[in-house]
């Protein structure tokens, strides 16, 4: 496999809304093979556990939490027990700007979040409706009830997690500056490793914006730079079999050996050594 395979929201039924309930008695109950999307994906636990393994990170959710899977983010179902969710899948141009910003700010340091009581009861009136009509798109009924109800799902659940941003005191500028800037990291992209061309695109000083990137990740631009390549390098040695080589040059380091040395070195562990951990 030389690609992770990237599952686009025109690929599923309908126009970019589609929506599912999974019980222990659904057939086909998740997919449990690692691959990503071009959507953003909102999970709601009703009971039971469920372990979702996003970008090498186990996540443990429980009845009353829920988790946001962005676009592109890989990603894989390791065990869902006994539990029953609920889950949207809604390609981003449905989403609101400031939505979008919530969630943006959100991701920046994503933990499941909790719904009250209260959402929870409004989020499975929406779902039972969104599924209805969902069972009804054959008949060509009017879309715009069903991306309404949808929209009132996200926002909802970025109320829920406008709970837990708002537990945090960040400087707004400075958000608004790192949200910018980790948007300058395309998924289609190489990463530019030099720090003036992060700056240069967002007209302040290579000094600024380190200030700014600690206070608000707790680390330093280069630093968040070198775990952005590790991250991408991480993905490319588990889930493709390109050679480490073919990896480096990918993410713009000519020189394998140092490219091994700096993964060994922010890992703990080589990449051959990382990638057998993977394929075991």
């Amino acid at each position: 496999m030389t690609s992770i395979p990237i599952h686009k929201a025109a690929q599923q039924p309908g126009f970019g809304i589609f929506a599912k309930e999974l019980s222990p008695a659904s057939p086909n109950r998740s997919i449990d093979y690692t691959h990503r999307d071009d959507y953003y994906i909102f999970t709601i636990i009703e009971s039971g556990t469920c372990t979702v393994n996003i970008d090498f990170k186990d996540c443990h959710l429980s009845a009353g939490y829920g988790i946001c899977i962005q676009p592109y983010q890989i990603h894989r179902v390791i065990d869902t027990e006994n539990a029953k969710a609920f889950l949207l899948f809604i390609d981003g141009t449905f989403i609101d700007t400031q939505t979008q910003h919530t969630i943006a700010e959100y991701a920046l340091s994503p933990t499941p979040f909790s719904i009250s009581d209260t959402s929870y009861a409004e989020l499975a009136q929406l779902f039972s409706m969104i599924l209805r009509r969902i069972d009804k798109q054959e008949t060509n009924e009017p879309k715009t009830v069903l991306q309404n109800l949808s929209c009132a799902v996200v926002g909802i659940i970025a109320d829920s997690m406008q709970e837990i941003i708002g537990q945090k005191s960040q400087n707004k500028r400075h958000l608004e500056i790192t949200l910018a800037f980790k948007e300058l990291f395309s998924e289609e992209k190489q990463i530019n490793r030099n720090i003036s061309y992060y700056a240069e695109a967002l007209h302040i000083s290579p000094v600024y914006l380190n200030e700014v990137i600690k206070d608000i990740t707790g680390t330093s631009v280069s630093k968040y730079v070198q775990n952005e390549v590790m991250l991408r390098a991480k993905r490319m040695l588990a889930h493709t079999t390109l050679r480490i080589s073919e990896i480096s040059a990918l993410l713009g380091i000519d020189d394998c050996a140092y490219f091994t040395r700096l993964f060994t070195k922010t890992v703990g562990i080589n990449p051959t050594c990382f990638r057998k951990k993977y394929l075991e």
